[in-house]
């Protein structure tokens, strides 16, 4: 059995050797094969029949992207599910296999756990509930947290947004590791770092911070009295008909789940989804993850003055390794998203890493363009291939 211990810290987050790849690869802007980088090789794999084109109108060069992606899925760099759409147009297909053992094909409708990119959806349950009237991002997080710390007395519901509160990362501690596969609640995530000392000063700083989403999901059910599962399926999911995304559960898998592997196709030990929370539990599929896109882009679900402070780069991130920054195009980070200045223009992302999956979903609002990679081996470099395809289209 592989031990866990080697993956645990990277966590919700990129790997150091992909962000510098994601940095020596910024400027490629290939538009052929060859001339693309396989930043990561993994063991060739042979390549299946995967699901059919689904287009409303084709984009002009969906052969050539077809033909990249196809390259990449036959080298052992992808397998996953792909969407691309803009303006009407639109390509998504499924790579490689969702199960290796049942010989079951990656799909456009295949489900992915999304790690970080779940953070984006904790963060519009805190918008939401603004925008009722039940909590202002400027509160204090002291006013939602019972026998609350000294330490966390200047600390906003702003800064958890922005991991700038200074809070340590339970990930980070020696004793998660043991509760890997132990279900747990929100308040014994809370008890883990409640009593921890801040590592800086509320409001100075970035550093990417796991606790800080887990005290936000704990602020959704104190304040809409249901469980934030319940919150984000009454007041995102069913909303938006993304009938394919929700809270995960331990395994076995859900139906029509992918199963994760390791960069040699083992698979994770099983873990609870629960003590990923509000900071990585979720999953969805391309399909579903490019319909929040577009929410996201056309304001459906809260006012366009609340998506732009969502959207808004409140604090820069230092470059670099975890804890930064991902791209040297970073402008800093919003309310649960990276906010980047790129060629094709802004660019609003995310990208999600945890044991046996690694995630991305990013668009760009001037042109709409949406683009989703959901992978189910955890070496892809989903970050590097969703930048490639928008130099693409």
């Amino acid at each position: 059995m592989k031990n866990n211990t080697q993956h645990i810290w990277k966590l919700f987050r990129i790997p150091l050797i992909v962000t510098i790849v994601a940095f020596l690869c910024a400027a490629c802007g290939a538009s052929s094969i060859d001339s693309i980088p396989h930043a990561i090789s993994t063991p060739p794999v042979t390549p299946t029949s995967t699901s059919a084109l689904h287009v409303s109108r084709p984009f002009p060069n969906a052969a050539q992207i077809d033909a990249y992606l196809t390259h990449l899925n036959a080298s052992g760099v992808l397998s996953g599910a792909v969407l691309i759409a803009q303006n009407g147009m639109l390509f998504a297909k499924g790579y490689g296999l969702a199960d290796r053992d049942a010989g079951i094909a990656n799909t456009p409708q295949t489900r992915f756990r999304i790690g970080s990119i779940t953070k984006q959806f904790t963060a519009m349950g805190i918008l939401i509930l603004q925008e009722r009237g039940k909590l202002r991002v400027t509160d204090h997080l002291c006013l939602y947290i019972t026998d609350c710390p000294q330490d966390w007395q200047p600390i906003t519901i702003a800064h958890l947004l922005t991991h700038s509160s200074g809070i340590p990362d339970y990930t980070n501690f020696p004793d998660f590791v043991p509760t890997w596969t132990k279900p747990t609640t929100p308040e014994e995530l809370i008890s883990r770092f409640k009593n921890m000392p801040l590592e800086f000063t509320p409001g100075s700083r970035f550093r990417y911070s796991n606790s800080g989403f887990i005290l936000l999901g704990y602020i959704i059910e104190r304040v809409s009295g249901e469980s934030y599962a319940t919150f984000l399926q009454e007041n995102i999911f069913r909303p938006l008909k993304m009938n394919d995304s929700g809270y995960d559960v331990a395994y076995p898998a859900l139906p029509q789940h992918a199963t994760g592997y390791y960069r040699d196709y083992t698979k994770p030990d099983p873990y609870d989804p629960s003590v990923l929370y509000a900071a990585g539990a979720l999953y969805s599929t391309v399909e579903d993850l490019n319909t929040w896109n577009q929410a996201l882009m056309m304001h459906t679900l809260i006012s366009q003055q609340t998506s732009d402070s969502m959207f808004t780069p409140h604090i820069p991130c230092p470059p670099g390794g975890p804890g930064g920054c991902l791209l040297h195009t970073d402008l800093g980070y919003g309310y649960g998203l990276f906010i980047a200045a790129e060629p094709q223009g802004r660019l609003i992302y995310h990208v999600g890493h945890i044991d046996g999956f690694f995630t991305y979903s990013g668009f760009y609002p001037a042109s709409r363009l949406s683009i989703v990679v959901l992978s189910n081996v955890e070496t892809t470099n989903v970050l590097q291939i969703g930048r490639t395809l928008a130099s693409m289209v």
